[in-house]
Formats: C-alpha cells, structure tokens, sequence
C-alpha cells in the first residue's frame, strides 16, 4: 500500500468518524466544494500545511494520517499483503526443495 493510499484511507477513516462529509471537511478548510473528494479520489495531495489542518479539524496528530495500522481498512490491506508475501515465501521455498531433490536424483 503506497503512502498516498495509507493517508487517503486513514483521512476517510477519522473523517467519517466523526462524521463529517467532504463538503464539510472542505468548507472548514476554507477550499472548494471538491477539495476533500479530490484528496480521497487520488487526484491530488495537500501540502504538509493542510494536512495539519485537517488533523487539527479531526482532532488527531497528523501523522496518524500516515501510519499503516492507523485505520482497520489499512490493517485489512496490509494483513492481506502481508499473506500474499509469506504463502509465496512458503510456496518458493517447497518448490526450491523440489527442485533440488529432483536435479539430485537425476544426477544419481
């Protein structure tokens, strides 16, 4: 999960907690009617000063908007990740295992 994805689900995350919509999140940060959906849509990136802001308006430190396990939906995408890597790890070393005994057993 990139850097940008982890922020945009976290900063969905607390926002909806508490319950706040785009619209509202973008009017108390004196930008546009579209500011937040463009930030939460992957269409753009607000500058560190903003992005204080908007933790300061979610009452959170802003770098919890930045941290893997900072909302459930990151934990899902990285425990899912984190699945993939270990079954392949698992998978490579059996078939390396096989292989070996396979090239050992034609050399005999």
């Amino acid at each position: 999960m990139s850097l940008q994805q982890t922020f945009i689900a976290n900063l969905r995350y607390f926002r909806k907690q508490r319950n706040l919509t785009q619209k509202d999140l973008s009017v108390y940060l004196n930008k546009g009617y579209n500011y937040i959906n463009c930030i939460e849509g992957g269409n753009s990136f607000p500058p560190p000063d903003v992005v204080d802001q908007i933790a300061s308006i979610l009452g959170i430190d802003p770098g919890q908007l930045f941290q893997r396990d900072g909302c459930p939906e990151n934990l899902r995408q990285f425990g899912k990740e984190q699945y993939v890597q270990d079954v392949t790890n698992q998978l490579v070393s059996r078939l390396s295992d096989v292989i070996a005994r396979e090239v050992r057993h034609s050399l005999e």
